[in-house]
């Protein structure tokens, strides 16, 4: 397998000293990717093109000074972390490279193999725990503006249903025709389901954030079969051909609720849109095509499709994009992509304006933890 990005450990060296460079590399190319300099003008070139991970110059450079390269370095790539060289007599130097170039260390020449080997381990290290923290912190701030916005709509659209009951209960009491209060309980019936569906996904949301993934046996013929099932009560149902084709190469390992649970989702919103009166053969289609490496999970329809101008929001949180889309809570495709990406995968839409629509979804298969499936938290009891 070919190493990632995230396991190569990437060291640029800066020098004017040819010999030195040729040492450096000699004595370290066995444990990390080594990129080499003669100027900072250089070093700065190989920065823009190549994810260096630490920086390790000498001070005593024409042009640019070891200080310089350092401090444009801290402007142009705050993550990179930053060793000088410099000899125990340059103590002003080694004060500004604290100052401005913000250096992780200094080291003295002439450096000794191991003991500079220690502090690149150390340094690396370091740079990684920073991209983690960064990495952390950006998903704490989404984490934040998702729940912020989430309760907000979430106590709006609990109110409007809840107050509608309370209007229709009060209409119940005072009429006395039979077939009126028929309507009315009809009334209250529809509200009272979409007050359900609301809650589901309000849990399923909730349970794919806090819970950590299940490494599960699929098979797919089942899950669809099953989140086929759970979506025959809705309205336009029975009135519409499902096509189902599967096709699973090998042993597929995932986490089977959440699976089901896009699936779910992608199938009402299929189904919903459906335009029954216009449809001369009304489908939805479940195409899934499996191997050891990943699976590929699409749901066609021929129902109203969706303007292009709202294919870049239709996976925002609350977002409704048709007339009909109030039948639904507006978390169904936002639920589906976080699901989706908890799970490694990505998912994306084709879709025209009255033709039909196309979700595809591409999930890894986790019958091998690899190490691009490093950041996914996985329960570990789970038996495979």
């Amino acid at each position: 397998m070919l190493e990632t990005v995230a396991q190569r450990k990437i060291v640029l060296y800066v020098d004017d000293e040819p010999n030195n460079l040729s040492s450096f590399k000699a004595v370290f190319r066995r444990h990390y990717e080594i990129h080499v300099a003669t100027s900072g003008d250089e070093g700065l070139e190989i920065l823009q093109k190549i994810p260096v991970q630490l920086v390790i110059t000498d001070q005593r450079m024409p042009k640019m000074t070891g200080v310089e390269f350092l401090e444009r370095i801290n402007e142009q790539f705050p993550d990179v972390t930053r060793i000088l060289l410099t000899g125990y007599s340059d103590l002003d130097a080694i004060i500004d490279a604290i100052n401005k170039g913000k250096i992780f260390k200094y080291i003295a020449k002439p450096w000794k193999a191991e003991e500079l080997k220690e502090t690149i381990d150390i340094a690396l290290e370091m740079a990684n725990l920073k991209k983690q923290n960064k990495a952390l912190v950006e998903n704490l701030k989404k984490t934040n503006r998702e729940l912020d916005l989430f309760v907000y709509r979430a106590a709006h659209d609990l109110r409007g249903p809840i107050a509608n009951l309370l209007g229709l209960i009060n209409l119940t009491k005072a009429e006395e025709n039979l077939e009126m209060i028929r309507q009315y309980t009809h009334l209250k019936e529809q509200t009272i389901k979409r007050l359900d569906g609301f809650i589901h996904d309000i849990v399923n949301y909730s349970s794919n954030i806090r819970l950590a993934i299940k490494r599960e046996k699929i098979d797919f013929q089942k899950i669809v079969a099953e989140a086929v099932q759970n979506i025959r009560f809705l309205p336009k149902f029975e009135k519409l051909e499902i096509v189902i084709e599967i096709q699973q190469e090998s042993e597929f390992i995932s986490d089977r609720e959440r699976l089901i649970t896009i699936l779910e989702n992608l199938l009402k919103n299929a189904v919903r849109y459906s335009v029954l009166e216009r449809q001369e053969k009304p489908f939805v289609k479940v195409a899934i095509q499996s191997n050891s490496e990943k699976a590929t999970i699409q749901v066609i329809d021929n129902g109203e499709g969706i303007d292009a101008k709202y294919h870049e929001k239709i996976f925002e949180m609350f977002f409704r994009g048709s007339p009909n889309a109030r039948e639904g809570s507006g978390l169904g495709l936002f639920i589906a992509k976080e699901i989706t990406e908890k799970l490694g995968g990505n998912i994306q839409v084709n879709s025209q304006k009255d033709v039909g629509s196309t979700f595809t979804i591409e999930i890894p298969n986790f019958l091998h933890i690899r190490e691009e499936h490093k950041d996914i938290e996985f329960d570990d009891e789970t038996k495979t």
